[in-house]
C-alpha cells in the first residue's frame, strides 16, 4: 500500500494498494470511512460511510491531484495502467 496524498483538505488520505488489479483506482480514507474510486471515468464503489457531501469533496480533491495520482499508478505498475 502506498499513500499518495496524506491528510489532505478535510483530512482525506488517498492510497493505492499495490497488489490489486483491474482498472485504475485509489482508496480514500478518513477515520473509519473508506471508498474505492475508479479514476477514468471517475466513479465511486464500495462506499463505507461517506455522505454525498463528502463524496463531492473527494471528487474535487482527486480532480485537483489527478496528474500526481496517475504518475504514481504508472510508477507502481506501468504495464497495468
Amino acid at each position: 500500500m502506498v499513500t499518495v496524498l496524506y491528510r489532505q483538505r478535510h483530512g482525506y488520505d488517498v492510497r493505492i494498494f499495490t497488489r490489486e488489479h483491474g482498472p485504475a483506482h485509489v482508496h480514500v480514507f478518513r477515520g473509519e470511512k473508506h471508498v474505492k474510486v475508479y479514476l477514468m471515468p471517475m466513479r465511486f464503489s464500495r462506499n463505507k460511510g461517506f455522505a454525498s457531501r463528502e463524496l463531492k469533496q473527494i471528487r474535487e480533491l482527486l480532480g485537483e491531484h489527478m496528474a500526481l495520482i496517475v504518475r504514481e499508478l504508472e510508477r507502481l505498475d506501468p504495464e497495468k495502467r
